[in-house]
């Protein structure tokens, strides 16, 4: 018993003297300064012989498959060892703005999957002769330069497949494929059903010299949107960007939806949907496809103004066939023979899911945080539908939502996180289909890993509620969401004001360990 009370005397005197501290700080912020909490490990290497350097990085060996255990801060990975699996399961991979996150040089047949990877130079690079490796299913976002970047200087980069990742808000390109020099080339890698969002170009493909190739690559089936150069960027000085298949990939709201440089030719380009980019196309090349002959057709074009009255290859039998009756010109060379009437893959009713937002990367263990959601319809009909949240699999919540046609909404759900594990949950909405609807694949919309943490560990990195916590919030006080430096972690309470009751959570958890 007598022991039992001096441990309640220890921890109260901690909380007074955390909460002391918190107060002192408070009345500090007159001072222009903010520290951020570092954890510093340096670069983790997954080295040749199959062991991890250093032993104690959050990294746990299964054979051939490396699974993370816990968030990676300040840190990248080196992959020196071919045929594995590297699987963040949905944990976060942070950088300190520079650098690679993870770097492959010269391997193959390697899978990197199920992590966010932010706060780099370049999210996951790809240096010569990296091939028939595996990218997939990655949250790729916030670095300086490019999410993916394939270089193939001097040798060839084959056989690499970036699939159904959401590469987004990266300064340079989502997606950057490059041959150089030395008769490199960067062909037949695959690039599918990815969300590539907020870039500079959404996929860059270039080649610089002759003798280099960057061709026989296929685009197919992504989402590429309000980016802030180009959707799709072709582009070669003196070498070789041709016979890549663009196809079935739906390019909105971007200054250029597809930009090819002279000489890029013999591309195929097809059965994509053109939304409402400020220039559909640009090309002064001649020898490229833009459509798969009849009846298989071309592409969607929002801005093209010609009626579906014949059909036949030639368009001159009475009777629609889903396909414009003039041909969609694109410049004086080229043209969309066969233009499609509406939206491929051919369909009346369509509901999308184009975003999803928390409120919040870090949430108190019993508190509440918000999610907007964007649903949209495209399709030519009013829809009545329901919107799920999800945090993993757990349902947060569930929303009937009507839309007539072309119109969008933005809905907010709030997850209340009391009897959930903390940890990290991945956040996704999806639309449910509505009668009719046969391409489902953008029903779905995940962006974003949001943490469960003890309240007042705004950036666990290390589980635990420290000063350095306590001292975040102190400097972001009297803060709300039209404040310049504004961080709702701090905002543990989640009324929109970063006060002293934030505070006072913090400093009541003081000393809390998340794993103890």
């Amino acid at each position: 018993m007598e022991l039992r009370k001096e441990r309640v005397l220890v921890m109260k005197r901690k909380m007074v003297s955390a909460i002391t501290l918190a107060l002192l700080l408070t009345s500090m912020l007159t001072v222009a300064f903010h520290v951020q909490p570092v954890w510093a490990e340096g670069t983790i290497y997954i080295r040749a012989d199959g062991s991890i350097d250093p032993p104690t990085a959050p990294i746990q060996r299964d054979g051939d498959l490396y699974t993370f255990t816990g968030d990676i801060w300040f840190s990248s990975i080196v992959v020196e060892k071919d045929n594995i699996v590297v699987d963040g399961a949905y944990y976060l991979l942070r950088g300190t703005g520079s650098g690679n996150g993870i770097t492959l040089s010269g391997r193959s047949n390697v899978t990197i999957k199920n992590m966010e990877i932010r706060s780099f130079t370049y999210g996951i690079y790809l240096s010569s002769g990296s091939s028939s490796n595996s990218i997939a299913g990655n949250a790729i976002t916030d670095n300086s330069g490019h999410g993916i970047y394939i270089d193939s200087s001097w040798s060839s980069s084959l056989y690499n497949s970036m699939i159904g990742n959401n590469i987004a808000n990266n300064v340079g390109d989502g997606i950057y494929l490059w041959a150089y020099s030395g008769y490199s080339a960067a062909s037949y890698n695959n690039i599918v059903g990815n969300n590539i969002t907020g870039n500079d170009n959404g996929v860059h493909i270039e080649s610089a010299y002759s003798n280099n190739a960057s061709s026989n690559n296929n685009i197919v089936n992504n989402t590429i949107t309000n980016n802030n150069e180009r959707g799709i960027y072709l582009n070669q000085y003196y070498g070789s960007s041709s016979y890549n298949s663009i196809t079935g990939n739906r390019i909105t709201n971007n200054p250029y939806g597809i930009y090819m440089s002279p000489s890029c030719s013999y591309n195929f380009i097809y059965h994509n949907d053109f939304i409402n980019n400020l220039n559909q196309a640009y090309t002064s090349v001649l020898l490229n496809a833009w459509d798969d002959g009849y009846p298989s057709g071309g592409n969607y074009w929002s801005n093209y103004t010609g009626v579906d009255l014949y059909k036949g290859r030639y368009q001159n039998i009475t009777g629609s066939d889903g396909i414009g009756d003039t041909p969609h010109v694109i410049d004086t060379e080229n043209q969309d023979r066969y233009p499609l009437m509406n939206i491929w893959p051919p369909q009346a009713n369509d509901i999308v899911v184009v975003n999803v937002t928390p409120s919040k990367t870090v949430v108190g263990q019993g508190y509440s945080l918000n999610t907007s959601v964007t649903p949209t319809n495209q399709g030519d009909s009013a829809e009545t539908f329901n919107v799920t949240l999800y945090a993993n699999t757990s349902v947060i919540g569930q929303i009937e939502v009507t839309l007539t046609s072309g119109n969008s909404t933005t809905i907010t759900f709030t997850w209340n996180t009391s009897g959930f594990a903390k940890g990290n949950y991945t956040i996704s909405a999806y639309a449910w289909p509505v009668p009719g609807e046969t391409y489902t694949a953008d029903n779905n919309c995940t962006d974003g890993i949001v943490r469960v943490a003890i309240p007042g560990d705004i950036d666990p990195v290390d589980g635990y509620v420290g000063i350095d916590d306590i001292f975040s919030i102190a400097s972001h006080f009297g803060q709300d969401p039209s404040s310049p430096t504004w961080n709702p972690n701090c905002d543990i309470n989640g009324d929109e004001y970063v006060g002293i009751d934030d505070i006072f959570v913090a400093a009541s958890h003081f000393g809390q360990e998340e794993y103890s």
